[in-house]
């Protein structure tokens, strides 16, 4: 049983086939045996929780109304269940949310965006000593990304990337990808998520309604295809151009998430340039501890991504704000000050 604890909640409903956002104080659900109570530290606005506001998930997705939100969140134990022995109070706590199957935690069950939430403590991991919370907060898209990157076969120097979107799934895309040194060409309409992914070590940043895509990178590298091609928007336009990304005998990851909408898209290039195209949503339990691990081990501050954090009572104007991708790149909420919780928020 997951679910917000009796305070601020950020939450959806649904009523006359109209979702809206909103924020309310919510009833407190009981902690069971295996479960623990968390104060929140941060939460993401994902391209998810948009995805979820306006409906367009894929119907694999079955989500229950109203429904509070927060799958990308980081916190601290204030309380656990009987049966559980690996967390105690004051453990800094971050969580993978897989519940199995296609059911997962603040996508189709309540979620984090709450002061104070339940989780069930099989689902969560202690944050390394050297990873802020805020960092610990961005893991969750960091995971999904390494998930669908080992099962595409990795990345390295040798690789030129192509990334189309850069939402928090593009930019930790680039992050990993410029880490294994690979060189990294990303698409984007925003100008400001473009700037960013340029100071996070992308070799050029194009704006994908100047032309077609190899050539915008060829004019900008030399090489107009790549093989690793990431599509991380959901955009329909930009999955058909991820087939144009693609260089012989290359790989395509699919990782953005919406409905399915027709669009022209050339897919004998699958056969012609023999492409590897594969799908990866969501990040398993399994990868969540070598994804930690790279964390620490590498020293990423995944925070370089987040560009304003709101106060969870404003958490329908984040919603907003995480939405106008000319402004923002990621969007975090924390607890409002006036709560009595010590988060501080970073200069960023």
């Amino acid at each position: 049983m997951t679910g917000a604890l009796g305070s601020t909640t950020l939450s959806v409903r649904k009523v006359d086939g109209v979702i809206t956002p909103y924020v309310h104080d919510r009833q407190a659900e009981p902690m069971g045996p295996g479960d623990i109570t968390v104060r929140m530290s941060y939460v993401g606005i994902c391209g998810t929780d948009a995805e979820i506001l306006h409906g367009r998930m894929p119907d694999t997705f079955r989500i229950n109304y109203p429904h509070s939100l927060g799958h990308e969140w980081s916190g601290t134990v204030e309380a656990v269940g009987a049966e559980v022995t690996r967390f105690q109070p004051g453990d800094r706590v971050l969580g993978h949310g897989h519940l199995g199957g296609n059911d997962w935690f603040g996508v189709t069950h309540d979620g984090a965006a709450a002061e104070r939430f339940t989780v069930p403590a099989s689902l969560c991991f202690h944050v390394p000593d050297n990873t802020s919370m805020l960092s610990a907060a961005v893991i969750e898209p960091f995971a999904c990304v390494l998930q669908g990157l080992t099962s595409t076969g990795g990345v390295n120097a040798a690789d030129t990337v192509h990334i189309h979107g850069l939402g928090a799934i593009g930019l930790n895309a680039l992050l990993q990808s410029h880490h294994a040194g690979a060189q990294v060409v990303v698409f984007d309409p925003s100008e400001v998520r473009r700037k960013r992914a340029l100071e996070l070590g992308a070799i050029a940043a194009l704006d994908p309604t100047d032309g077609d895509v190899p050539d915008l990178a060829a004019t900008a590298t030399g090489r107009p295809h790549a093989d690793l091609v990431v599509e991380a928007s959901g955009n329909p336009f930009a999955q058909a151009n991820a087939l144009e990304s693609a260089d012989n005998g290359g790989r395509v990851l699919l990782m953005g998430v919406s409905r399915p909408t027709a669009v022209p898209a050339r897919l004998g290039l699958i056969q012609e340039r023999d492409l590897v195209v594969r799908t990866s949503v969501g990040a398993p339990a399994s990868i969540w501890p070598t994804a930690i691990r790279f964390v620490r081990n590498s020293g990423l501050d995944l925070s370089s991504i987040v560009s304003e954090i709101f106060p969870l009572s404003r958490g329908v104007e984040a919603l907003a704000a995480a939405q106008d991708t000319a402004t923002n790149v990621k969007v975090m909420l924390a607890p409002d000050e006036s709560d009595g919780s010590s988060t501080s928020q970073p200069e960023l």
